[in-house]
Protein backbone atom coordinates (compact mmCIF):
# COMPACT_ATOMS: atom_id res chain seq x y z
CA UNK A 1 0.00 0.00 0.00
CA UNK A 2 1.58 3.37 -0.75
CA UNK A 3 0.82 6.45 1.54
CA UNK A 4 0.62 10.15 0.10
CA UNK A 5 1.22 12.82 1.58
CA UNK A 6 -1.26 15.51 2.96
CA UNK A 7 -1.30 19.08 1.94
CA UNK A 8 0.07 21.34 5.16
CA UNK A 9 -3.92 22.82 4.95
CA UNK A 10 -5.70 19.09 5.47
CA UNK A 11 -3.93 18.27 8.58
CA UNK A 12 -5.63 18.16 12.18
CA UNK A 13 -4.60 18.65 15.64
CA UNK A 14 -2.17 17.53 17.05
CA UNK A 15 -0.02 17.18 13.44
CA UNK A 16 -1.01 20.53 12.48
CA UNK A 17 0.33 22.69 15.29
CA UNK A 18 3.52 20.31 14.52
CA UNK A 19 3.64 20.91 10.58
CA UNK A 20 2.74 24.84 10.96
CA UNK A 21 6.32 25.12 13.55
CA UNK A 22 8.42 23.52 11.15
CA UNK A 23 7.07 25.51 8.33
CA UNK A 24 7.47 28.80 10.10
CA UNK A 25 10.99 27.28 10.94
CA UNK A 26 12.03 25.66 7.58
CA UNK A 27 9.53 27.83 5.50
CA UNK A 28 8.68 24.52 3.70
CA UNK A 29 7.15 21.29 5.41
CA UNK A 30 9.53 18.08 3.51
CA UNK A 31 6.65 15.49 2.51
CA UNK A 32 7.82 12.59 4.58
CA UNK A 33 6.53 15.00 7.18
CA UNK A 34 3.49 15.41 5.76
CA UNK A 35 2.99 11.55 5.02
CA UNK A 36 3.95 11.24 8.76
CA UNK A 37 1.04 13.31 9.52
CA UNK A 38 -1.32 10.52 9.08
CA UNK A 39 -0.54 9.06 12.16
CA UNK A 40 0.31 12.21 14.58
CA UNK A 41 1.76 9.55 16.93
CA UNK A 42 4.30 8.42 15.10
CA UNK A 43 4.99 12.21 13.69
CA UNK A 44 5.19 13.13 17.37
CA UNK A 45 7.81 10.58 18.16
CA UNK A 46 10.09 11.73 15.47
CA UNK A 47 9.67 15.41 16.11
CA UNK A 48 10.48 14.51 19.96
CA UNK A 49 13.57 12.34 19.29
CA UNK A 50 13.99 15.36 16.30
CA UNK A 51 14.70 17.80 19.30
CA UNK A 52 16.54 15.44 21.37
CA UNK A 53 19.21 15.51 18.67
CA UNK A 54 19.24 18.67 16.91
CA UNK A 55 17.52 20.89 19.44
CA UNK A 56 20.35 22.22 21.20
CA UNK A 57 19.30 21.04 24.43
CA UNK A 58 22.17 18.38 24.92
CA UNK A 59 25.59 19.79 26.17
CA UNK A 60 27.01 19.90 22.88
CA UNK A 61 25.13 22.96 22.23
CA UNK A 62 22.95 23.55 18.51
CA UNK A 63 26.32 24.29 16.10
CA UNK A 64 27.89 21.48 17.28
CA UNK A 65 24.65 19.64 17.26
CA UNK A 66 24.66 20.77 13.97
CA UNK A 67 27.97 19.68 12.39
CA UNK A 68 28.04 16.71 14.11
CA UNK A 69 24.27 15.76 11.92
CA UNK A 70 25.88 17.40 8.61
CA UNK A 71 28.93 15.40 9.03
CA UNK A 72 26.89 11.63 9.42
CA UNK A 73 24.82 12.96 6.85
CA UNK A 74 27.30 13.29 4.45
CA UNK A 75 29.09 10.35 5.59
CA UNK A 76 25.59 8.16 4.93
CA UNK A 77 24.87 9.58 1.36
CA UNK A 78 22.13 12.06 2.48
CA UNK A 79 22.33 15.45 0.84
CA UNK A 80 19.71 18.13 -0.07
Amino acid sequence: MWMSSLRLGDTEEPAKSILEKINEQRGAVPKLLLTMARRPDVLNGRQTMNMAVHGGNSTLGKRREELISYYIATIGGCYG
